[in-house]
């Protein structure tokens, strides 16, 4: 019986419907309808439930590979050698069974000196820091604990000496040092981090605009807002208009 939603299809010129418009009008998969269409009417309909699993014939055979730690996939293709016609999915759903049935200590997974371990079990809960809270540790002052310091100092020496570099550039601007600066690009470019001495190499280049940033109050930030202000609106007006209204909405852009 159909719904009311639902079109009435035509049939095909064989007096037939096809398996797609069947689909439609008994609302199922079109795999359903193949499978029933094509497949042996008695083992279709009879019931199933209490059917016994295909992999149980090789029972013994199992239990031995379960008992060895075999992994369910050599394990399946073993027993597909043995004639076993079934699916690896099928397969698996038996092994899990026979694991809870028999209490079988099933360990496939190895450490790195080959000896079995569970995963859920043998894995203690481990402490960790990640590198983005320790990163804003340094740059930052984000509160961690002191052990983990310790041992994220020990483990990487060269962490110490990016937390110093960090500690001396932000002295040389509270203090508002010359020397201090000075110092500081003299003891970098020697260092053997790349980065830090890439870094300190940079501020050697342009030295002028840098002191002036140290021992001045004054920013360019007024300039720069400006500049980002004006190239906003260029791409706003981009394809829109010519230089004059662009002009004009730069001079009295608020």
């Amino acid at each position: 019986m159909l719904n009311r939603g639902h079109k009435v299809p035509t049939k095909n010129k064989a007096n037939s419907y096809a398996p797609v418009q069947i689909r439609e009008m008994l609302c199922t998969t079109y795999f359903r309808i193949r499978r029933y269409a094509t497949g042996d009417p008695y083992k279709l309909c009879r019931f199933q439930g209490d059917r016994e699993p295909e992999a149980n014939r090789y029972r013994d055979a199992v239990v031995d590979l379960l008992m060895r730690n075999v992994t369910l996939k050599c394990a399946f293709e073993q027993i597909s050698a043995l004639g076993y016609q079934g699916k690896i999915s099928a397969f698996g759903v038996y092994c899990r069974k026979l694991i809870a049935e028999l209490g079988i200590m099933y360990m496939p997974k190895r450490n790195t000196a080959g000896i079995p371990i569970n995963p859920k079990r043998d894995i203690p809960a481990q402490h960790s820091v990640s590198k983005k809270d320790f990163a804003q540790y340094l740059w930052s002052g984000k509160e961690l604990a002191d052990s983990d310091i310790s041992f994220v100092l020990e483990k990487y020496p060269k962490v110490s000496e990016i937390r110093q570099c960090i500690q001396d550039f932000r002295k040389i601007y509270q203090d508002k040092s010359i020397v201090l600066l000075e110092q500081f690009i003299e003891q970098y470019s020697a260092c053997q981090l790349s980065p830090i001495k890439s870094f300190a190499s940079g501020l050697r280049t342009d030295i002028d605009a840098v002191k002036n940033s140290v021992i001045s109050n004054l920013s360019n930030g007024f300039v720069e807002g400006n500049n980002n202000k004006i190239k906003v609106i260029k791409r706003m007006m981009y394809g829109r208009a010519k230089i004059d209204l662009l002009r004009i909405k730069v001079l009295f852009a608020r």
